[in-house]
C-alpha cells in the first residue's frame, strides 16, 4: 500500500469514526436529556406533595391551638387572633406558636382563678417575653417558652440560665420592696404566681422588646422570613384541611359500615 492509500485510508477511517462517535453521543445525549426529564418530574411531584404534607401538618398543628384558645377565651378570641397574627413582626413567633403559648399560659393562669381578662394580659405578656428571650439569649423560642412557665410552677432551676435567681427568700425581699406587705408564707397560691410574674418580669426587663430592637438583623429578617412562610403554608393547609375532611368523614362512615359487615359475616361462619 503507498502513502496515497494509507493517507486515503486513515481519512476514511476519520471521517467514520467521526460519524459514528457524533451518533453515539448524540444517543447518549437524547438518553441524558430523558432520564433528565423524568428525574426532574419525579422531584418536582415529591417536591409538590412534600410541600402539600407539609401545609396539612402545619395546619393541623394550627388548628389545635385554636382549640385550646377558643375553650380559655371564650369570650377574647378576636384579641387572641390580632396578637398572634402580629406575633412574627413583634417578637420573632409563627402564629401557632403565639397561640399555643398564649393559649397555655392563660390555661394555666386561669387553674389558678385568675378572670378571662387577667389570663389574657398574663399569657400574651408571657409569650412576647418568650420571644424577646429567645431572641436576647439566642435560645429557640419553645426553651424560653419552657423556662417561663416556671411563673406558674415555680420551679427555679430552669431560670438560673437566664439570669433569674427565684428563690423563695428573694421572692420575700422583692415582695416587702414593692408594697405586697406580706412574705410568701403568708400568700394564697394566686398570689404567689402573681408575685412570680411582676419579679421575672422585671429581672428580665434587659429582654423585653429584644426582637423589635433587633428586626432587623439578618438573623432575625431570616426568622421573620420562615415564620411567614410558615404561616402561609399553614393557611393552605387548613384550606385543604377543610376541602377534604368531608370526604374523609364518608371514607370512614363507609369503612364502619364495612367492618360492620365483616364482623356480621364473621358471625355467620361461626
Amino acid at each position: 500500500m503507498d502513502d496515497t492509500t494509507s493517507v486515503g485510508q486513515i481519512g476514511l477511517d476519520l471521517v467514520v469514526n467521526h460519524s459514528l462517535f457524533k451518533a453515539q453521543m448524540e444517543g447518549i445525549t437524547r438518553i441524558a436529556k430523558k432520564t433528565g426529564k423524568i428525574l426532574a418530574g419525579a422531584f418536582a411531584v415529591k417536591s409538590i406533595k412534600d410541600f402539600g404534607t407539609k401545609c396539612l401538618e402545619l395546619g393541623s398543628d394550627l388548628a389545635e391551638v385554636q382549640n385550646v384558645v377558643d375553650v380559655t377565651f371564650p369570650h377574647m378570641t378576636a384579641q387572641v387572633d390580632k396578637f398572634a397574627q402580629s406575633a412574627a413582626q413583634s417578637f420573632g413567633l409563627s402564629e401557632t406558636m403565639a397561640k399555643q403559648y398564649t393559649g397555655t399560659f392563660g390555661a394555666m393562669a386561669k387553674a389558678f382563678g385568675f378572670t378571662e381578662k387577667e389570663a389574657y394580659d398574663m399569657g400574651s405578656t408571657l409569650t412576647g417575653l418568650a420571644g424577646d428571650v429567645a431572641s436576647f439569649y439566642n435560645l429557640s423560642q419553645d426553651e424560653a417558652y419552657t423556662k417561663l412557665k416556671s411563673v406558674f410552677t415555680g420551679e427555679t432551676e430552669s431560670l438560673k440560665d437566664l439570669g433569674v435567681v427565684m428563690t423563695q427568700t428573694a421572692l420575700d425581699a422583692y415582695a416587702l420592696a414593692n408594697g405586697y406587705g406580706k412574705t410568701t408564707s403568708a400568700m394564697t397560691e394566686a398570689e404567689k404566681v402573681a408575685l412570680r410574674y411582676a419579679f421575672v418580669q422585671d429581672q428580665l426587663s434587659a429582654a423585653t422588646g429584644d426582637f423589635a430592637r433587633t428586626s432587623g438583623s439578618w438573623a432575625n429578617q431570616v426568622r421573620i422570613m420562615k415564620l411567614q412562610m410558615e404561616s402561609f403554608m399553614a393557611t393552605i393547609g387548613q384550606g385543604l384541611i377543610n376541602l377534604f375532611t368531608p370526604a374523609i368523614k364518608t371514607i370512614n362512615t363507609l369503612l364502619g359500615k364495612l367492618a360492620t359487615l365483616a364482623n356480621a359475616l364473621k358471625v355467620l361462619r361461626s
